[in-house]
């Protein structure tokens, strides 16, 4: 292994904040059918798929960025309890999550894989079915305090689904799982774990696969810079909205999105779309500027040696597993004992004045 500085800019989470409003455009009220519109997907720049969620019978709904309603397909499968979001793959299948579990006491959760709609002829489609289960739920449903199995959020990213949980508990952190995109019966995989704050309620990865988003009723998180699968272990952006029940989110292109919300009183029920350009260009300037220590190795085994850039004598550290747990709290000079930690992926936040930096590593 060669023992080289692991450059913070490339594997650690900077958390940047955007406390201005940025309002996305609006571009048409949704047809009045479309009252709970939950999960969104794209069909080319001027069509979307959509549909409501619990309530509403199986089936989907393509709508053109005028808000006119141009076709229904009904899935034909026993019952939709609450399908909460849609995706689609580089083939164009796209995956309909009927996923949606309020109450944490569901135990036939579900994922509907059809051919891309626009290929079917008719209104009707037999789905195949991806059946999961969380590994980490052993009570239907939980204590109120870890009401952490219900996910309205997901995207497909090579041959996977990404799901992220709502938690309607007391953890504020959302947690990642990863499922295969084919027919069958899965214990999901808990990947990793976000601080969101808000309830996730959609998610979306760009064609690019280098940007990806997590939307709440009031904020987008944007991440990038990230490698492979590991979205979290980039830069994370906050995106402050106005708050409306904001449900669906979708790529359009690397840097366009659409959203949708559901209807509330007077409020919402509409698509818009919103520019994410600024905040991406933004990234690689913003690591620059704050990227000011460097440690390795990592994988690491028994200790991370830290280099600071400014020569920082003391460093307040603390180390958090990938459920939000804090683990370990010392201050560090140049090294960081990790020998008593299970093996596994942690995050190590570094407080320097009123800096905050934070990078994950693997425990060997």
């Amino acid at each position: 292994m060669k023992n080289i500085f692991i450059q913070v800019a490339l594997i650690s989470l900077f958390c940047f904040e955007s406390y201005a409003q940025n309002n996305p455009q609006l571009l048409a009220p949704l047809p009045t059918v479309l009252n709970e519109s939950s999960g969104i997907e794209v069909n080319g720049f001027n069509n979307i798929w959509t549909h409501n969620d619990s309530g509403d019978f199986g089936r989907i709904f393509k709508v053109d960025t005028l808000g006119n309603l141009i076709r229904t397909l009904y899935l034909l499968v026993d019952t939709a309890i609450d399908i909460e979001e849609m995706t689609q793959d580089a083939n164009g299948n796209y995956y309909i999550g009927d996923l949606g579990n309020n109450l944490n006491d569901r135990i036939d959760l579900c994922i509907y894989k059809i051919p891309n709609p626009d290929s079917i002829v008719g209104d009707t489609v037999v789905p195949e079915v991806i059946f999961f289960h969380y590994p980490d739920q052993l009570m239907f449903p939980p204590d109120s305090a870890h009401n952490n199995f219900d996910c309205e959020a997901m995207f497909h990213y090579g041959d996977s689904l990404y799901i992220f949980s709502k938690n309607r508990g007391l953890s504020t952190y959302s947690r990642m799982y990863s499922l295969p995109d084919q027919p069958g019966h899965y214990s999901a995989i808990l990947v990793d774990s976000f601080n969101t704050v808000n309830w996730v309620t959609s998610a979306d990865i760009s064609p690019s696969g280098k940007n990806m988003v997590l939307l709440s009723e009031t904020r987008i998180w944007l991440f990038t810079n990230y490698s492979g699968t590991d979205f979290f272990g980039g830069t994370a952006q906050q995106i402050n909205m106005n708050f409306s029940q904001k449900e669906g989110i979708v790529f359009v292109n690397d840097s366009l999105v659409y959203i949708t919300d559901e209807k509330l009183l007077t409020l919402g029920g509409n698509l818009y779309k919103m520019d994410l350009r600024s905040w991406i260009n933004s990234v690689a300037e913003q690591i620059n500027r704050d990227s000011v220590f460097q440690f390795f190795p990592n994988p690491a085994c028994s200790q991370l040696n830290i280099h600071t850039r400014d020569n920082i004598q003391l460093l307040q550290c603390k180390i958090y597993d990938i459920l939000g747990k804090l683990m370990l709290t010392t201050t560090a000079t140049s090294v960081i004992d990790i020998s008593l930690l299970p093996a596994g992926m942690y995050l190590l936040n570094i407080e320097q004045g009123e800096k905050n930096f934070s990078g994950k590593f693997i425990k060997k």
